[in-house]
């Protein structure tokens, strides 16, 4: 059941500032626009009827178009429509009061016809009235043609002002045509460039998969020569504790031999210094691969926001298709 309270207005409102941020005013939308307040079935046929109302905002949140550059359009659009339909209309007005007339005319005409049958049979009775009744008659005839010939003129001057009518209805057809032709290549013109922006976009995605890619590789390859190296280490570290071991059992045979322990020591100090030297190389692949992984960081964010920008540009697409 719908919460009581969501009216055609606030439904309308709605839809309205969701269309002049430039968003797709969908029945999910204005629902969120409106608090989550009130059932789908309740803000569907209210946004229908809107929509049919401002089915050119609506249109121009779809395609692109300058909303000033619409409304200008539609301006000229409703008064050519206006201005025709009034003009249609009086029109019709026009030829419905001569069609009266004319038929006004034609009725009386017949009554005079039955009132003239009527006297003939009367002066068929009386033959001295017979001549002036036809004198009458006569001069009746001769009005009933004055008045038939001014209804002619007249008719004849109601059909030229209808051609004038219907010329000027032809040529504000052909201006309402235009004017949609001009909207359809504002349309088309829109669609191009929304392409154009795709192709771009799409591009920038592909060059920051494949930097990241690489970057991917380089640490990779980083982490390997990083194992060797602590390989490395373990093997001299392995190698420096029996060397230290082989100095401790010289040590005890100091006095028997003072010249091998003076080499065993020097042995002892070289293997130290490699040791050294390797601890200091392990050192550099430490702080190598930390900078790579910082970079395949930035990367990766670089690419999540690349990636989200066609989802917010999605709804100016399907608000065409609404």
């Amino acid at each position: 059941m719908a919460r009581a309270g969501i009216l055609y207005s606030h439904v309308a409102k709605a839809a309205a500032q969701l269309t002049a941020a430039g968003k797709n005013a969908t029945v999910d939308t204005v629902r969120e626009a409106l608090g989550c307040t009130g059932s789908k079935s309740t803000i569907a046929p209210m946004l229908k009827q809107w929509k049919a109302q401002h089915e050119g905002e609506v249109a121009a949140a779809g395609a692109g178009v300058p909303a000033d550059l619409l409304e200008a359009i539609k301006g000229v659009y409703d008064r050519v429509q206006v201005g025709a339909q009034a003009q249609v209309e009086q029109l019709r007005i026009e030829h419905q009061l001569a069609a009266h007339k004319v038929a006004q005319a034609a009725e009386a005409l017949r009554e005079e016809v039955r009132q003239l049958g009527i006297e003939r049979e009367a002066l068929k009775a009386e033959l001295h009235s017979v001549m002036a009744a036809f004198a009458r008659e006569q001069a009746a005839r001769h009005q009933d043609a004055v008045a038939i010939a001014a209804l002619e003129s007249e008719k004849a001057g109601q059909a030229q002002r209808l051609a004038d009518r219907t010329a000027e209805v032809r040529e504000l057809a052909d201006q309402l045509a235009q004017a949609r032709r001009q909207f359809e290549h504002f349309q088309e013109a829109s669609a191009a460039q929304r392409q154009d922006d795709k192709h771009a976009y799409e591009t920038r995605i592909a060059r920051a998969e494949q930097e990241a890619a690489t970057l991917r590789a380089n640490f990779q390859d980083g982490r390997e020569a990083l194992a060797v190296l602590r390989s490395e280490k373990a093997q001299l570290e392995h190698t420096l504790h029996e060397q230290r071991d082989a100095a401790r059992e010289q040590a005890r045979k100091l006095y028997e031999a003072t010249e091998g322990l003076t080499a065993t020591r020097e042995l002892a100090s070289s293997r130290q210094f490699e040791l050294e030297m390797v601890v200091e190389r392990l050192e550099h692949a430490h702080q190598a691969n930390e900078r790579l992984e910082a970079r395949v960081s930035e990367l990766e964010g670089e690419n999540a926001d690349l990636k989200k920008k066609p989802a917010a540009a999605s709804p100016k697409t399907r608000k065409t298709k609404t």
